[in-house]
């Protein structure tokens, strides 16, 4: 497999579906995590972290840190296998494939957010962060137009069956005195279906922080915290939607 991308050898070896991906568009994603996502224990794909980036206020993009960088990049890729795959077995049932993001911070909130929250804005009128104006895409598809919180130059083409792009960042201006600055995600693959239910398969935990140093210097640049795979939705993502005052997903009945 000498000169084929990383991410589609990546799928040969899982036994991911690589019916719709064109090898000769497609541009290598460099993959730093990869979590496997379950219907009923059986595996129907993959859910792939790319490699963080680092950040400052959404510009000065790369993969070192540097001294002023407040927030990470990740690219987050869903591929279906031929078992989870909608033209193919599809043993879930599933319409579509969508992606759902939980976010928790210690930084001070706006008016209106919770230190715990789903990961959308206010005026979503659904839960799913694979909607405009978020930064994702279907299939074979380029990056997002906006590269200058990205580190790439133009927009590589990428093939997923669902795939998002986020670049957090919390000011210091948002910190609180004495206090490590963190900000943690859930990102989870759920299954939708219409007409029925929907459901929340696997997911994977990741986030960063800024550490308090002192009054004078403020918080350190962001760091990492990695990637933590989830065969299911934690109890705290699963209490967030029920407690959701703003978006009413209740995934386990007929919601729509």
């Amino acid at each position: 497999m000498k000169g084929t991308p990383l991410f589609v050898c990546l799928l040969l070896a899982t036994g991911v579906d690589d019916s719709s991906i064109s090898i000769a568009q497609a541009q290598e994603l460099d993959v730093g995590k990869v979590c496997p996502v379950l219907f009923r224990r059986e595996s129907v794909g993959i859910l792939a972290f790319s490699r963080a980036w680092y950040h400052s206020g959404r510009s000065d993009a790369r993969y070192m840190a540097g001294d002023n960088a407040t927030g990470v990049g990740l690219e987050i890729h869903f591929f279906s296998n031929a078992t989870g795959s909608i033209g193919d077995r599809n043993i879930a049932d599933c319409d579509r494939y969508r992606i759902l993001q939980v976010r928790r911070t210690t930084a001070r909130l706006f008016d209106g957010e919770k230190e715990v929250q789903i990961d959308v804005p206010n005026d979503f009128a659904d839960p799913f962060y694979d909607n405009t104006p978020l930064e994702h895409g279907y299939g074979t598809h380029l990056t997002p137009i906006d590269n200058r919180d990205k580190p790439w130059i133009g927009r590589p083409v990428r093939a997923s069956t669902v795939a998002i792009y986020d670049t957090p960042f919390v000011s210091s201006m948002l910190g609180v005195e004495g206090q490590d600055l963190e900000v943690a995600f859930e990102t989870c693959v759920v299954c939708q279906r219409e007409p029925g239910y929907d459901n929340i398969l696997s997911c994977g935990q990741w986030g960063y922080r800024r550490e308090y140093i002192d009054e004078m210097s403020g918080w350190s640049e962001a760091e990492f915290t990695g990637v933590q795979c989830r065969a299911e939705p934690s109890e705290l993502f699963k209490q967030t939607l029920q407690d959701s005052n703003r978006l009413q997903y209740s995934y386990w009945i007929n919601w729509r």
